[in-house]
C-alpha cells in the first residue's frame, strides 16, 4: 500500500489547503469533472468512467505515470471504491489490470494501473491478481486513430487464474475502448464468469484517422 504520504492532511494536488475528501481539498475537487457512469456496454461487458478529461484530471494521472507520483494510486484508488460502493456493482471475486511493457515497467519501475488496482482492491476488500499479460509487442497506442489502435492490441493479451470468477477490470485511462476491450476478451477466453471495466479518465474523443 502506498503509505505515508498524506500525515499533513494537506491536498495532495495544491499542497495548501487541508484535504477535505480523496486527500483533495474541496478547491481541487471542484476542478475535477466526476464522470461515475457507464461509457461502453457490449452484452454483458460494462466499463465505467471515474472522471472526464481536463487539465486536471490529466495531472493526476501524469502524475503516476511520468512524475513517479505513486500517491496517486492511493487517489484513484478510494475514489473507485467509493463508486463502486454506492453504485452497489458487483459482487466480484477479484481484481485484475491492464498490464504494461515490460519496457516501460523497467523504465517506472511499476504499473500505473496495477498500482491503482491494489489500492482499490484493498478498500473492496479483494484478491488483486496480475493475471493478464502481453502476448506480443505492442506500439505506443498515443497518436494512434480508431482502427489502428483496436488492431495494435488485437490478441495482445492473455490471461489466467481468472476460471469461472467475475473480474474488475481496471485501466488508467480510456479512449477508444481498444484496451479494454482486448483485455476483456483475454479474460473471458481464459473462462472468467464476467468482466466488467473501471477507467479512472476517459479521454477527449479521437478524432483523427
Amino acid at each position: 500500500m502506498v503509505g505515508g504520504l498524506f500525515a499533513s492532511g494537506d491536498c495532495c494536488m495544491c499542497k495548501k489547503e487541508a484535504a477535505a475528501e480523496f486527500h483533495l481539498c474541496e478547491s481541487c475537487l471542484d476542478t475535477l469533472s466526476f464522470m461515475g457512469e457507464e461509457i461502453y456496454s457490449e452484452k454483458t461487458f460494462p466499463v465505467y468512467a471515474l472522471l472526464r478529461e481536463n487539465r486536471s484530471a490529466s495531472f493526476m494521472i501524469e502524475g503516476l505515470k511520468f512524475r513517479e507520483e505513486r500517491f496517486w494510486a492511493e487517489v484513484f484508488g478510494e475514489i473507485a471504491a467509493d463508486f463502486l460502493r454506492h453504485e452497489s456493482l458487483g459482487p466480484f471475486d477479484a481484481v485484475v489490470c491492464v498490464p504494461t511493457s515490460a519496457k516501460k515497467r523497467r523504465i517506472r519501475g511499476y504499473n500505473p494501473p496495477g498500482l491503482i488496482a491494489g489500492e482499490m482492491a484493498e478498500r473492496m476488500q479483494l484478491p488483486f491478481y496480475e493475471a493478464l499479460y502481453l502476448t506480443k509487442k505492442v506500439k505506443d497506442q498515443i497518436g494512434l486513430g480508431v482502427g489502428a489502435r483496436a488492431l495494435n492490441v488485437r490478441g495482445a493479451f492473455a490471461a489466467r487464474n481468472v476460471a469461472e470468477k467475475h473480474i474488475l477490470l481496471l485501466d488508467d485511462t480510456y479512449t477508444t475502448g481498444a484496451t479494454m476491450k482486448a483485455a476483456e476478451i483475454a479474460c473471458m477466453d481464459a473462462g472468467a464468469a464476467s468482466v466488467t471495466g473501471i477507467v479512472c479518465m476517459k479521454a477527449r474523443d479521437v478524432n483523427y484517422e
